[in-house]
């Protein structure tokens, strides 16, 4: 059973670097899910794309990360802002048709593996820069309260989701403006990306990103995802955020920036 996760991880690449970073991510899942809300979750893809092909690396994580929604569900279930989620779901359903028509396209042009490794590591260095832009107390243009807002942050974040399990920080940036309470805060990211990556399913399963092999390495790593859940919800109630965050979104960085080299490369 484990050698099938053996056969997963790319011939040029050590075994147990590739397996550290399939393990670190995972544990990344549970606590971004369960103690922040998802945001630094944006290091998990590259950190697993370490290990794997990045195609191969975004179906491995998708079972991973609805686990990790249902952990935080029950722990955040009383903490949610319906009026945030309504119009950011309609947008949401709207971005994952367009990112399963990106998908499409990319794979039609045989460009799979370079265009999500310049969209994961685009992504991730473009948010970590607003993100960290904005703790250190820089001002980014406000976001209204309104529904061409929560469309608008829904669709981009369907789009992202569906391309790179990357959307977090949108959604972070979206509902931030808003003033939520804390936990009200990570229990609306935790539904509404719960209900994203459910929806994405379909699209996962029709191109094929999610199959035997790799629901088998989803499986074997799922036993982590309460355990990074169990230490996010620890973290969030006794560890200041901010330097959390900081150290996570320079990993998140650092992983994005080696994504890009390889797609240019």
């Amino acid at each position: 059973m484990f050698d099938a996760v053996l056969r997963l991880i790319p011939p040029d690449t050590p075994t147990a670097i590739a397996l550290a970073a399939m393990c670190g991510a995972v544990l990344i899942i549970g606590i971004a899910k369960s103690g922040f809300g998802g945001g630094i979750g944006i290091l998990a893809v590259p950190l697993l794309a370490l290990a794997l092909n990045p195609e191969v690396a975004v179906g491995v994580l998708l079972p991973i990360l609805i686990l990790g929604d249902i952990v935080a569900l029950i722990q955040h279930r009383k903490f949610r802002s319906w009026r945030h989620l309504r119009w950011a779901f309609v947008g949401g359903a709207v971005g994952i048709g367009v990112g399963t028509i990106l998908f499409w396209v990319f794979r039609s042009s045989q460009v799979m593996a370079t265009a999500l490794n310049l969209t994961v590591g685009g992504v991730c260095v473009v948010f970590v820069g607003i993100q960290v832009y904005r703790m250190l107390g820089g001002k980014v243009p406000a976001v209204p309260d309104n529904a061409a807002s929560g469309v608008t942050a829904g669709g981009v974040a369907g789009v992202v989701s569906t391309l790179a399990h990357s959307a977090g920080p949108v959604m972070t940036i979206y509902l931030l403006e808003h003033k939520l309470e804390k936990r009200v805060l990570v229990g609306t990211l935790v539904l509404f990306f719960f209900l994203l990556n459910l929806a994405k399913l379909p699209t996962y399963v029709g191109f094929g990103l999610i199959n035997g092999k790799t629901l088998l390495a989803s499986a074997i790593m799922l036993p982590l995802v309460p355990v990074g859940s169990l230490l996010g919800l620890w973290m969030h109630r006794v560890i200041a955020e901010r330097p959390f965050t900081f150290i996570m979104y320079a990993g998140a960085a650092a992983a994005g920036l080696r994504m890009v080299w390889k797609g240019l490369a």
